[in-house]
């Protein structure tokens, strides 16, 4: 239940998101801000009272800095490219993470590069090369957008390297609350030269992100109770199902290429983050 409202609140975070950009005309830093302070609110609110969470180490503590900075780029990436690439197009590239994180955790965690998640970054990337028309060997084709959704995965990929070696030493309060406070500072500069969002705006915005914080904490919560090859197995749906409600609510199309690289993505993404099962013998 737990991951199944994570899914809800990142689909609804990111269809709010899409709808503020392309059709209220609403920037994506001011979804960016919005995020950002609703989350420090959370954060304070949920784990401040149980003395979880120490928000000078979060904004002072290389490693929470390091986590804090790069998180809000990843972020950033996301959502300036949603409204422009579409939801569904945006989240297939950003869940890309999954791979590059796979890769540069060999050299940095010592985890082992199987068979299984070599085949599966190889689909990701060749799905890559389809959703964006490389295929063809036009690199023209690859926009700037195209190149921010990449960048912004591999960010990611980076952030959930550091957050591995957070987890050893510090709350997920604290970890949590680095990324806002450095999301805040990274989009209050771009919100000052934006016109300010009127009433219904800064309601959605702070549904997106009331949205994006339940996701958040779903998510966390579910890891949990649950394995991390179950967990895996739904936050791989998450990019199926913003992609299928982009479809529905805001005419999002994909060519029929353009969908086997969809397909390809989700496979390796699978392959990655979901292991093998072992058969296990038991002696009579």
């Amino acid at each position: 239940m737990w991951m199944l409202g994570s899914l809800v609140g990142f689909t609804g975070m990111a269809l709010l998101v899409k709808h503020l950009g392309t059709e209220r005309g609403i920037s994506g830093w001011w979804a960016l801000l919005f995020r950002a302070g609703i989350g420090l609110l959370v954060v304070w609110g949920l784990y401040g009272p149980r003395g979880q969470v120490s928000f000078k180490r979060a904004a002072t503590g290389r490693m929470l800095v390091s986590r804090g900075v790069m998180g809000a780029l990843g972020t950033a990436a996301y959502y300036l490219t949603m409204p422009p690439l579409g939801a569904g197009k945006a989240t297939l590239i950003g869940n890309t993470w999954v791979i590059w994180a796979a890769l540069i955790a060999v050299p940095l965690l010592g985890e082992v590069l199987t068979l299984r998640k070599i085949i599966g970054m190889t689909l990701a990337i060749v799905g890559i090369a389809l959703i964006t028309g490389l295929q063809s060997g036009d690199f023209s084709q690859l926009g700037r957008y195209e190149l921010l959704a990449i960048f912004g995965a591999l960010i990611s990929a980076a952030v959930v390297v550091v957050i591995r070696q957070l987890t050893r030493t510090e709350t997920s309060g604290t970890i949590f609350a680095s990324q806002c406070i450095y999301t805040v500072l990274f989009a209050l500069p771009f919100c000052f030269t934006l016109s300010a969002p009127g009433l219904v705006d800064i309601g959605l915005l702070t549904l997106a992100a009331l949205c994006a914080s339940c996701g958040q904490i779903g998510m966390t919560e579910g890891f949990r109770f649950l394995p991390v090859s179950i967990g895996g197995a739904f936050q791989i749906m998450l990019p199926l199902c913003i992609t299928l409600c982009g479809w529905i609510f805001f005419d999002e199309t994909f060519s029929q290429i353009q969908i086997i690289g969809a397909g390809l993505i989700l496979a390796g993404c699978c392959g990655v983050v979901i292991p093998a099962r072992r058969r296990v013998l038991v002696a009579k």
